[in-house]
């Protein structure tokens, strides 16, 4: 039971920490998106962009939820790793680091490109479409060129290993000291 209330607990600090990140940085840091805009644009990912946007507040509250589901998935990950692995709560900031870009690199370059966010509109039908999908993400990395916001890139690797990545790492170890 510990081991669950940790895993929810991370996920929600994780969740929390990252969403507020979103909303600020490409809210009044920097694009003035709407809070509502950017959860919808997680709810994309489901239903797609059109769909997401059409929803108003109803698609704004399935991006938040989604969100907290995902962050609960990947804080999951990291804690049953961790309950086999007790490396990774030995220097839990290092691999808390390391798992953040782990999620930056598996949201941003195969988790978004499979899902219905992109420009298809639709998740990968085949696997002949989501290699072609991968293949084009991974074709297409490097630094975001904004010239009004050339922090972005470092402002989102910041939120996935300090916001996300470090927060799991840490209530895993703490989780697991006591099991």
């Amino acid at each position: 039971m510990r081991i669950l209330w940790g895993i929810l607990l991370a996920g929600a600090i994780a969740g929390a920490l990252d969403i507020t990140y979103a909303i600020t940085a490409y809210g009044p840091l920097s694009y003035n998106v709407p809070a509502e805009r950017i959860l919808q644009s997680v709810a994309a990912g489901l239903i797609g962009r059109e769909a997401s946007q059409a929803g108003g507040m109803a698609t704004a509250g399935l991006g938040l939820a989604t969100h907290f589901v995902l962050a609960t998935i990947m804080a999951a990950v990291f804690v049953l790793a961790a309950q086999r692995f007790r490396l990774l709560t030995k220097n839990a900031l290092l691999w808390g680091v390391l798992y953040g870009f782990a999620l930056y690199v598996a949201m941003n370059y195969v988790v978004v490109p499979l899902s219905a966010a992109g420009a298809n509109g639709h998740f990968a039908s085949s696997l002949g479409e989501a290699s072609a999908r991968l293949r084009d993400s991974f074709s297409q990395i490097r630094p975001t060129n904004d010239p009004n916001h050339p922090w972005i890139l470092a402002g989102t690797l910041f939120a996935h290993t300090v916001l996300v990545g470090i927060p799991v790492a840490l209530v895993a170890k703490r989780t697991l000291e006591t099991v």
